[in-house]
């Protein structure tokens, strides 16, 4: 499936675009319940909303007839604001140097599989590269599935780290 990747700074304002990509943030994530709107909201600002809002220059969505896709990410993991909503973050200082941008990904249940995900990653590559960044870097479970997906597209290095007791994967790839 070739989609059409765009900047998502293209298409900021778009309330189709954006409901769209809210639809699969949340269909793609493992947390389903809230207890109420505020803590959902909150959830998403803290995995989406802030890249969005913050960085829509290393935000990509990938689309056809809808939103396929999206990726969002920042050039340098070691900011204050993202360690004080993410503060698993910090767990992994060590390794910023060499892998200091992050991202952020999810596809549509539909387009998984399908080579969307891994056009938009190449996207938000290419636009790191002009910025002159020198690697990214993923988090996960240690366990988790997406695992081969990343590894597919070159994320070469491992290392799990524990945050509050629980393992978490952080893979890092030279650009």
């Amino acid at each position: 499936m070739s989609a059409l990747i765009v900047s998502y700074a293209e298409v900021t304002g778009d309330e189709m675009v954006l409901a769209q990509v809210r639809e699969i943030f949340f269909e793609s994530s493992t947390k389903k319940d809230f207890k109420d709107a505020s803590e959902k909201e909150a959830f998403f600002e803290k995995y989406l909303g802030y890249y969005l809002r913050n960085h829509p220059e290393l935000a990509w969505v990938a689309q056809e007839d809808k939103v396929l896709g999206y990726v969002v990410a920042v050039a340098d993991s070691q900011d204050d604001v993202l360690y004080k909503i993410q503060p698993h973050l910090k767990t992994f200082e060590k390794y910023f140097g060499q892998y200091p941008a992050h991202l952020h990904i999810n596809c549509h249940v539909e387009s998984r599989g399908k080579g969307v995900g891994g056009q938009l990653v190449k996207a938000l590559e290419k636009q790191l590269k002009t910025m002159n960044i020198q690697g990214l870097h993923i988090m996960t479970g240690a366990d988790a599935l997406n695992k081969k997906f990343y590894q597919k597209l070159g994320f070469d290095f491992e290392a799990i780290e524990f945050f509050h007791d629980s393992p978490i994967l952080f893979m890092g790839k030279s650009l």
